[in-house]
Order: structure tokens, then C-alpha cells, then sequence
């Protein structure tokens, strides 16, 4: 198995993987519009240069091209401009205009795991742990040693692979209708 950055190719695949998270979510835009015109607008958003690279990290975990898991990740100090960018693809994918992400999730100090999700069918596999090891590197190379990350009150199962791999309790965080940890680890 390979762990990279995705490339353009890879966001039709990666987007279905984190519309998995976002249906958990329960997020605004995907209640009150067309689920397939939201997820084109994650996939023209994230096939910009901002996403691929100028201020975020898409990895992909990939077996004989195919993606069974997937990470997001930036700086804590992109989120702003991360959300924003969101705002430049709406009239593409047809979509009037209208908040995605209306509430910080990040500490300006941490590259900040936006999200982390492998294929249902690739479980229990150690991905999720393959793929957390290799966010380190990402992070260092954004100049950041710490890694944070969210984990919903509802997922004892996720809290304790990030526990596993080194993350700790830092603060509890409402975004919407949802309760987090918010977790840490120093890098």
C-alpha cells in the first residue's frame, strides 16, 4: 500500500470517502440542497490549487489504484482562507451561494487533521493508523509540531485509535449540533 499526496485524479474517489463524514455531520448545506451538486462542489473545491497542495494535504492510502482511505489537513492558520475558498465554486456546480463551514474547528497551532476516513470495505485493516503515522511528516513541513484533530462524542472507536497512535485530550468543542474532543499530539 501505498500513502501520498492525491493528485487531481483522486478527488472523485476522495470526496465519496469524506461524504461519509459529512452526512454524519449533518451539515446545512447538504440538508437543505441537491447531495450531488454539494459534492461537486467539494470535488471543484478541492481540485484547487489551495487544497492541493498551496495550503492543505490530501493523502490517500492507495492499493492497485484504488483509495481506501483518505486524510485532510492543513495549518491551522489556513482554515479561513480553506473555508473561503469554497465560496469561489458555487456558481460552477450551480449552487447559490451559502456557508459550508461556518464555525472554527482548528488551534493556529497544529496542522489541524480537517478529516480522516477509510472505505468501509478496507476496516480494521490498520489504515487509519497507516495514515495517521504519516501526518507527521506533512505537519513538519508546514512548520507546525502538533497535530489536532476532532473526534465526535458519538465515535468511542475513532477516540481510541487516535489515542493509540499518541493523540490526548485537550478540550471539548461544539460545532452545530455536535459535541467533540478535541485531541493533541505533539510531534
Amino acid at each position: 500500500m501505498q500513502i501520498i499526496r492525491a493528485t487531481k485524479n483522486d478527488i472523485p474517489e476522495v470526496v465519496q470517502l469524506i461524504s461519509i463524514i459529512l452526512d454524519d455531520m449533518e451539515l446545512p448545506i447538504l440538508l437543505q440542497n441537491d447531495r450531488s451538486k454539494v459534492l461537486e462542489l467539494f470535488e471543484a473545491t478541492f481540485n484547487s490549487s489551495l487544497y492541493l497542495g498551496n495550503a492543505a494535504d490530501i493523502i490517500v492510502a492507495k492499493k492497485d489504484d484504488q483509495i481506501l482511505g483518505t486524510a485532510l489537513g492543513y495549518r491551522g492558520t489556513e482554515e479561513a482562507i480553506l473555508f473561503q475558498e469554497f465560496n469561489q465554486h458555487f456558481s460552477e456546480v450551480g449552487l447559490a451561494p451559502q456557508t459550508v463551514f461556518d464555525e472554527p474547528e482548528a488551534s493556529a497551532d497544529e496542522w489541524y487533521l480537517n478529516s480522516l476516513v477509510v472505505s468501509p470495505n478496507a476496516q480494521h485493516q490498520g489504515i487509519g493508523s497507516q495514515l495517521l503515522q504519516s501526518l507527521n511528516g506533512y505537519a513538519h513541513k508546514r512548520g507546525v509540531s502538533k497535530l489536532g484533530l476532532l473526534v465526535d462524542f458519538e465515535n468511542p472507536q475513532a477516540e481510541k485509535l487516535y489515542q493509540r497512535n499518541g493523540f490526548r485530550y485537550w478540550q471539548d468543542q461544539s460545532i452545530g449540533t455536535h459535541q467533540y474532543r478535541h485531541l493533541q499530539k505533539n510531534i
